[in-house]
């Protein structure tokens, strides 16, 4: 199949060329118009419709034509013959020549006329818009002729001055036509493999959209599609922000200076929990372009040393802590006095001991409020890390960024980071599970990274050091989980809150909240029953089986691979592994 190609020539002589040319190629189905600036739009807006596969001008009509088609335009350059034509066309003129092009034509000039010992002043301009002023300027210097292009040809006969053309010849427009044919043939090939990738995507269970920096969603896969149908409202639904109107903020600024690092949200959408990774396409550099994904974890890709996710706080005030023990009064305290500042702080305490909820909580009772709460996990090194962690810390301007696991990283890594934070912009709370202090003693903290937090360190005490608010803390969990399972119980008898005393709670608060949902769901009388805890395995000698075996089968299974899943930090493929299934039979068994 030939090449549907328009040629636009600007002058009588090229059209009558090119038409002459036209007929030895035999790749190409050529359409030969002539027609300058205004005429040549209008010539593309007409053939355009007609199904062409490209357009071939030259000059300035060259350069308006790509501004008002979306086909690819090749431009018929001024060879060197071109440029020595029109110099021994003029060496033995006796008027005062001027020229007056774009760079790459005056460049061309001065090389060949210097080499021929031919000195013609010129003027290089940048738009068509500057060709009058030029065409002055150079009369007002005693130019008498002008050489150029069509439109300064046209501009410099309206002002009274000679003109000479800068024409095109054979060699020129056959240069023109191989750099078409090649064109054609690596867009052909771009979007054969559009193609496939669009394929791929329209075949797999992906569910992920394209959108521009507007919001508007250029594509969106059929799974996507799906999940939006049931997220339909009566807004504008061609725009991304309709439906997830948290990304229209900046973390669009940080998606860039990111990337590829994905950034995640967890939101409700029509009672649906949804998590959302929002990524930047860096592939057009005259337009971002952003890519949402959507998944059933908040699992994100951990190759590029950090993930990101925005996250909304548990808790927002100091009064919604429970407990009036010493040890948590004392966490109180500590933490309004930390809200009261914007330096660097710590955080530690064992695991489940709620570190990320009062970060929250300093987070909203602070000033630095106006911008995003984010939670990035240290996930490995990379020559990238330092360079996304200070885009990081100076774009969630007004803002907190709760960072875990920083002391995995080798020293020297550390002490970049370090440098990093007095140019901050966002509240930076660390995590730690071990105490910085023994951290920094058994060389796994960086000295300097340890100086800028260590006047501001609060630790989180394990459940075990405040038995006392157990029973309110148990009353708190049954009425949230009797919400979620839509239950009435009304509270713990003493004999299994007794048993509870003496539980170890490696996991703290979240093994307690675990254990109290599961009781929740198991619970067949107002209050929960010691049986009932025993019936999950609470009691068991080393055992934390919180199974509830009075369910169907299927429903016991879905519950094993989601504590599994758990256990494997929501990692799919390790889940899969020990359980012994692939990976889609684990997604189908939780459906």
């Amino acid at each position: 199949m030939n090449i549907k190609t328009l040629l636009i020539a600007p002058y009588p002589g090229l059209k009558e060329l090119a038409s002459t040319l036209a007929k030895e190629q035999q790749e190409l189905d050529l359409t030969v118009v002539q027609g300058d600036l205004q005429e040549a739009i209008a010539s593309v807006k007409q053939h355009e419709k007609e199904g062409f596969d490209l357009v071939i001008s030259r000059g300035g009509t060259a350069q308006l034509l790509r501004q008002h088609t979306s086909l690819p335009v090749i431009e018929i350059q001024v060879s060197g013959y071109d440029i020595l034509r029109i110099l021994a066309l003029v060496k033995d003129y006796h008027a005062n020549h001027w020229i007056i092009g774009f760079t790459n034509i005056c460049q061309g000039f001065v090389s060949v006329s210097n080499l021929l010992d031919i000195q013609i002043p010129y003027t290089i301009i940048h738009d068509q818009k500057e060709v009058d002023e030029a065409v002055k300027q150079a009369k007002a210097a005693g130019a008498q002729t002008i050489i150029g292009d069509t439109i300064t040809c046209k501009t410099a006969e309206a002002h009274g001055l000679h003109s000479i053309l800068i024409t095109s010849g054979k060699e020129s427009v056959i240069e023109a036509f191989e750099q078409a044919k090649q064109t054609y043939q690596m867009l052909k090939n771009a979007t054969r493999e559009a193609k496939r990738y669009k394929q791929l995507l329209q075949q797999s269970y992906v569910a992920a959209a394209i959108y521009n920096e507007h919001g508007i969603i250029e594509y969106a896969s059929p799974s996507f599609q799906n999940r939006l149908q049931r997220m339909r409202t009566d807004a504008d639904e061609s725009s991304i922000y309709t439906y997830f109107p948290f990304l229209d903020n900046e973390c669009q600024t940080l998606c860039q200076a990111i990337a590829p690092v994905e950034i995640g949200y967890t939101c409700t959408i029509n009672e649906e929990q949804v998590h959302v990774h929002q990524g930047c396409l860096n592939i057009d550099p005259q337009e971002n372009r952003y890519y949402v994904r959507l998944s059933e974890n908040t699992e994100s890709y951990r190759g590029h040393g950090l993930t990101v996710s925005v996250i909304q706080p548990v808790m927002r005030s100091f009064s919604q802590i429970i407990g009036n023990s010493d040890p948590v009064q004392a966490v109180i305290h500590q933490g309004k006095h930390a809200a009261m500042h914007d330096e660097p702080i710590a955080l530690y305490g064992e695991q489940g001991t709620g570190k990320k909820t009062l970060a929250g909580i300093i987070h909203c009772e602070s000033k630095q409020t106006e911008g995003p709460l984010l939670f990035v996990r240290i996930t490995g090194d990379d020559d990238q890390l330092i360079d996304r962690l200070h885009a990081i810390f100076t774009c969630a301007k007004r803002g907190t960024c709760i960072l875990q696991d920083i002391e995995q990283l080798p020293m020297t890594r550390q002490d970049d980071i370090a440098r990093l934070i007095p140019e901050a912009t966002a509240r930076l709370i660390f995590l730690f599970e071990d105490s910085p202090t023994h951290l920094l003693r058994q060389k796994q903290l960086s000295p300097h990274l340890f100086r800028l937090f260590k006047p501001n360190q609060i630790r989180l005490p394990s459940l075990r050091e405040y038995m006392d608010d157990l029973g309110e803390y148990v009353r708190k969990f049954i009425a949230q989980h009797n919400a979620k399972y839509g239950k009435q119980i009304v509270g713990i008898d003493d004999n299994a809150l007794k048993r509870l005393h003496h539980r170890d709670w490696k996991d703290n608060l979240q093994e307690l909240d675990e254990v109290i949902e599961q009781a929740v769901q198991a619970a067949r009388h107002e209050y929960i029953r010691t049986e009932d805890l025993t019936a999950i395995g609470v009691f068991g000698p080393g055992n934390h089986c919180w199974l509830d075996l009075h369910k169907p089968l299927a429903e016991i299974e879905k519950e094993i691979i989601w504590k599994v899943l758990q256990e494997e930090d929501m990692n799919q493929t390790k889940a899969a592994k020990r359980l012994g299934i692939n990976r889609s039979t684990l997604w189908r068994k939780l459906k």
